[in-house]
Parts: structure tokens; sequence; C-alpha cells
């Protein structure tokens, strides 16, 4: 289990060796000490207090023999911990004390570097000299010329010569505060059991070791213990510490734990590939499957073939991430051959699927296929091809299309590499993203035979299309709405149409509208007639003035300011008619459309002496509405309105100041309206209301609202003028 030990308890209880294993010391080199040990032993001297014990972390071990633990992880700071109280101890006048609890005189101190003879002969050489600075230490005459060329002893020399300079800066470092109040959380592998999951307790909470720290031990464990004159002699220790610093250097403005978030998730993507099955929780901490070589392996492949994927692991988010792009380029990595452009092939293919709208794909069937392909000495679509039964569970027969034509041009290069750009820059587009099947429908002769693919009807099509949905056109509304009026006139199926994720029809105004309404099966070879018609603008403007007026959704094909009002392309049907929306939903402005064509066809001709132009008012039934200011008259003409909202509407009210409103004057300054029979006071809206049945046709519709305005004008006119 996992305790909590002083120093001073720590050397008193275990022996501790630093094996071959581990890395060399270099928390005390020149660099290191700037940046990692000064900031460490400030960070001791704030934090150590009388009552208390400062912890410094974890410390790994697993027992060699009964008395004799092998440091596993957390060297760097127990060996500069061991040389801090040892140059304390001088500076203090504490030495005898320092060798009792080291037992520097004993065969084996308690603290031993005796796997590596020269290191464990200077520190039992230092320790004895009592010195402790650089000069007096190498002008001793048992210091050896190749101590020079040790990078251990080296930064050891170092780390003590600038130890005791900085010392004096640093006020609560004694010696007994060392040894009594400073503390590691040690933990010896060897009494964990397969799977258990172990916690610290820390600042009175728990808390839950990552991955990483949890396995890390039990693979350098399993390393030194399997270890014979056939391993490699790969320094690990080095090698983990160089795989966190490589996180670390990328990981930007994101904080630490990001770091342990991406060498977790990397263990995690060893494991998944390994077993081929997904694993959404922690990796075990004991298992079969993982090695340090293995990882090392992994870990160099990812590097080799993955250099601008394997950052994406860098989070600070810790749900789980699938990092399918990235394990694919490792498994391109894994392989025992590669073949050219196969790298760039599996990330634009894996990318392509991954990014595509509804790809739908079992990550354990990808697993498999990667397991698999990284075995294989097949190029990638060779092995595509020839693990047909694999392949489909991972691929489907848009993409499997794709990947038979460029293997038909094998023995073409140049033409195989001609069709894979075509293919990768169509793909790119925001309305394609990554499913071109109309565009190879296109490209085929007049049957579905894969053989009579052509190239160059390929980028005509692909030309065409992007001279029309280019990303940066999409959003130009002056050219968008032109294209929708004629798709429109050009009669595509189920266009407008309500597209998924809305509750309002739309003439397309997202890319993902215009994908899923060109990937409709009814029509695909719909449009390849529209782009074998289309040759420009004026082609456009054709097909457009072609459209009859009584055909459906004409008004607008051949109004053009009813899709501009639309912002976003969208309207919404309210009994049984068009209500235009101006941005995203109903709750924003938006307009009758019967109104808003007649106020569109009105505006600039009606004209009367003293009255304002027509206005349009975008909100409830939305309404025509013109004032008459020298009395504050006012006016709203709309349809739909009184009966089941099913006729048209003038409602007269007098403008007042707000908060000043008066239905009674109102009623009593409007009265004389009555005169024209058909007005009644309606005392809820505090106006006088005309309801006039809605003839069928809207163009006599329009004419009869002409007709009853301009008799209430006239009144008006000559009633408030007098």
């Amino acid at each position: 289990m996992i305790e909590q030990y002083t120093i001073k308890q720590l050397l008193k209880q275990f022996t501790l060796f630093v094996p071959e294993i581990q890395r060399d010391y270099v928390w005390g080199n020149k660099v290191n000490f700037e940046r990692v040990m000064k900031p460490f032993l400030k960070s001791l001297d704030e934090n150590i207090q009388a009552d208390s014990i400062y912890n410094v972390g974890f410390l790994y071990s697993y027992k060699h023999t009964d008395n004799d633990n092998y440091i596993i992880d957390g060297q760097q700071r127990l060996t500069s911990i061991v040389l801090l109280p040892y140059v304390l101890s001088v500076i203090e006048g504490k030495s005898s004390d320092f060798d009792e609890n080291l037992q520097t005189t004993h065969p084996t101190t308690r603290f031993s570097y005796n796997v590596r003879p020269q290191t464990e002969t200077f520190l039992r050489r230092l320790f004895a000299s009592k010195n402790i600075t650089r000069e007096s230490i190498v002008n001793q005459n048992w210091y050896m010329p190749n101590y020079d060329n040790d990078v251990t002893i080296s930064s050891m020399i170092n780390a003590v010569d600038k130890m005791a300079s900085l010392l004096k800066d640093l006020p609560n470092l004694s010696y007994h505060n060392i040894l009594h109040h400073i503390g590691f959380w040690y933990f010896n592998v060897d009494e964990t059991s397969q799977g258990e999951e172990l916690y610290i307790t820390m600042n009175s909470r728990g808390q839950k070791l990552t991955d990483a720290e949890q396995i890390k031990p039990h693979l350098f464990d399993q390393w030194q213990k399997a270890k014979h004159p056939t391993c490699s002699d790969a320094d690990y220790g080095k090698l983990w510490d160089e795989w966190e610093e490589l996180f670390y250097t990328k990981k930007g403005e994101l904080s630490i734990n990001a770091v342990d978030i991406a060498m977790n998730a990397f263990i995690r993507i060893v494991y998944e590939m390994e077993t081929t099955k997904e694993c959404r929780e922690s990796v075990p901490v004991r298992n079969d499957v993982l090695s340090l070589p293995l990882m090392h392996h992994y870990i160099e492949s990812m590097l080799a073939f993955a250099d601008n994927e394997w950052p994406k692991l860098l989070t600070d988010k810790k749900e789980y991430r699938p990092h399918r792009v990235l394990k694919a380029l490792i498994a391109e990595g894994l392989k025992p051959v590669h073949h050219d452009n196969d790298t760039e092939r599996v990330k634009h293919i894996f990318t392509n699927i991954i990014t595509r709208r509804k790809y739908r794909i079992n990550h354990n069937d990808l697993l498999l296929f990667l397991h698999e392909y990284a075995l294989s000495r097949s190029s990638l679509y060779d092995f595509i091809i020839e693990h047909n039964e694999l392949s489909r569970k991972v691929f489907d027969e848009h993409e499997l299309s794709k990947i038979k034509l460029y293997r038909q041009y094998s023995d073409c290069p140049t033409m195989q590499r001609r069709i894979e750009l075509a293919f990768s820059a169509a793909e790119a587009t925001l309305v394609w993203r990554g499913n071109i099947k109309p565009l190879i429908c296109w490209s085929l002769g007049n049957t579905d035979d894969l053989g009579s693919f052509s190239i160059e009807k390929f980028e005509h099509y692909a030309s065409k299309f992007a001279s029309l949905f280019a990303d940066k056109r999409l959003k130009d509304d002056n050219v968008m709405d032109t294209i929708r009026r004629a798709l429109i006139a050009f009669g595509m199926n189920d266009y407008p149409r309500i597209f998924s994720g809305y509750t309002n029809t739309s003439f397309a105004y997202e890319p993902e509208d215009w994908h899923t309404l060109f990937l409709d099966e009814r029509n695909i070879p719909l449009m390849k007639t529209f782009f074998d018609e289309y040759n420009g603008q004026e082609s456009l403007e054709r097909i457009i003035n072609a459209y009859p007026i009584e055909s459906d959704y004409s008004e607008f094909v051949h109004i053009p300011e009813l899709l501009k009002y639309c912002s976003q392309k969208r309207f919404q049907w309210w009994w049984d008619t068009i209500y235009l929306i101006s941005s995203a939903t109903a709750n924003s402005a938006h307009a009758n459309i019967h109104t808003y064509k007649y106020y569109l066809s009105r505006k600039e001709t009606f004209k009367y002496a003293n009255w304002t132009k027509p206005e349009f008012y975008p909100w409830s039934n939305t309404c025509f509405y013109m004032d008459f200011p020298p009395c504050r008259i006012a006016f709203d003409a709309m349809w739909n309105a009184g009966s089941k909202n099913r006729q048209m509407a003038i409602e007269v009210f007098l403008r007042q100041d707000k908060g000043k409103e008066n239905k009674d004057i109102i009623k009593d300054f409007l009265s004389p309206i009555q005169e024209l029979r058909t007005y009644v006071w309606d005392n809820e809206k505090g106006r006088y209301v005309l309801n006039f049945d809605t003839p069928k046709d809207e163009q006599e519709s329009f004419r009869l609202m002409d007709e009853k305005i301009e008799q209430l004008i006239n009144f008006i006119n000559t009633t408030y003028t007098r």
C-alpha cells in the first residue's frame, strides 16, 4: 500500500537503490539547477512548517531482496533530497548525524548507487570528505579525471556547489527540517493486485493517481525483472522523462494537467491498438499487454508518422476521445514495410471518414482493421481491397468505390495521383465535406461501371460546382439567392424542405443543408442536368425567367426581396400561409408573405398628401402601416386576421404618448369613422377594425385592399382637415 514517510523515516526503514535502468541524475546540472532545482528548493523553503510534513510527491520501488528496494520512479527528487541534508550537515556541523542516518560507513548505505560502481564510489568519497564546493571536491586526491565525463557525477557536484551558496537565502531549509518535515508518498509495487486503483490522501482530500502514475512503476518493475543479456540497453527512465517533456513542450497555454491527460491517452492508445478493444475506463494497472519496449516502439511510430496529429492528445478535458486518425497513422508507422504516399493516404482517408457527416464507424472494428494493417506488408489500397470483409466494417460503399478507383490506376502513378488530388480538393469543401458521390456519378458513362470513370469529366463538374458553391460564396446572399431561385425553378426534389435539426422550412443556408440536398438520390441525376445546362449567370437568369408564375414558390423565384428578407433562408407555415423569418427562428422579426408582398408592391406608389410613406411592421401578425401626422392617426393593414385568421383587416388607431394611452379618448376622437359603417370599435385593442373576406386570387386581394385603404385615407383627409 502507499504510505507517507519523512526523509528520516524513509532512510531508517528502507535501503534504497538507484538501478541502472534509471536515467542519469540531471536535476543538478547547470541548466536544470536554474530551471528545476532552484524553484524546487524555494518551494521547500516556502512550505516547510514545524507542525506538518510537506510532501514532495511519489517514490515507487520494487523489492530486489527482502531488505533492498530498487527505485522505479522519483530518483531525481530523492537524490536531490539526499544531497541537500548532506550540504546542510556540513554547514551546521551535523555530519556525524548524517553519516548515522545514511549509514555511510556500512557496506551498503541507506541510499545507494551500488549497481553503478563509479557513482557509488564517488558518493561514498564525497560524503566522507565533507566538501561542498566544486573547487574543493575536484581538488581531492581521490577525484578521478573520468568523473568529468560522468553525467550523474557532474550533476551531483554542481548541485552540491550551488546548494551551498543558495541556502543562505532559504532560512527554513535546516538539516532538522529536511529530515523531519519533508516526506514522500512511498509505494512498493509488489504490494498491489491486478486492477487495483491507488488513492492517496493529500490536503485532506482523496486524489486518484493518474493512469500513467499507476502503470509506470509496474512497467519498470516488469522490465527490470525480465531483463536478460539479449534485452535492449535502452535507458527507459530517460526515455520516459523525454516523452513527458515532449508533451510539455507542446502544451502551450494549457495547464500542466494536459501533460498527464496526454500521457494517459497515449498509454490507452497503445493498449487499445494491441487488444483491438475500446477502453473507456482506466487501463488495467497490471496487464500482459503493455511493456516499455512496446511503448517505445509506438511513440517512435507516432513521432515519425503523425507529427501534426499527436499534439491533439494535449487537452484540459478528461473525457474519452478515440483519436482515430492518430491511431491510423501510428498503425502505418508500425508496419514492417512502407509504400510511397501511404502515410498521406492514411491521413487523408481516415480524416475524411471521421469528418464526413453522419458517417458511423464502430471503434472496435476500426481497431481490428488497424491491428491487421499494422502487421501487413501490403500497400493501403491493396490491403483494403484484399481484406474485403474487414474493410466493409470500416468503409462504406462510397469510400470503397473511391479506393477501387485509385487502385485501378496503380500502374499509372501520374493518373492515380491526379485523381487523388482532384478527389481530395473536392472532399475538402464545406458542401461535400468528404462525400463526393454525385461528382463521381456525373463522371461515369451511362452505366455505374467505375471502369467508365473520366477524370476530365470529374474535373469539369467539380469546376462548375465550385463556380457556384465554393466555400467563400456560401454566405454571399446576392450570389446564393440567385442560385436558390434557379434551383426552385429547375424543380429540385423536396426543395425547400425542413432540414435535419430545424423546425422551419428552408431554402438551404448552412453547408450541411446543401450537402443533404445534393446527396438526395432523387436530385443526383437532376443536378447533373442542371450543371449540363449551366454556363454562367445568363443561364441562371433564363431558368428563373422561364418559371411559370402559377407554380409552387414562384413568388420566391420572381421577387428577390423575399429571399433577401430571410437572412437564414427560412420560413414557417401558419394558417396555411408562409411567414418569412428574418433570422434563425420565428421569435425574430418575421413577415406574413401576402402582407409583405403587398408592402413591396405599394411602398413606392402609395403617395398621399399629409401621409407618411408606407412602412412594414415585422412582429406579431405583421402589417403594412401608414400615419397621418397632423392628427396622429394611423392604420395597419394585414392578411390572416379576423375570423379563423382567414380574413384581411384594417385597424385604425390614434398614436398617444407611451403611458398616457386612453381608449375613451381614442374612441371618441375616431368615432366619425363609424360613418363608413363597416368599421367596428374593438375595445380590447383600442382600435376601429374592419375585417373583410380574402379573395382566393392574391392580386384581386391586393386590389381590394387598395380600395379599402384609399376609401379610408380619403375619409380621414376630408374629415380631419376641415
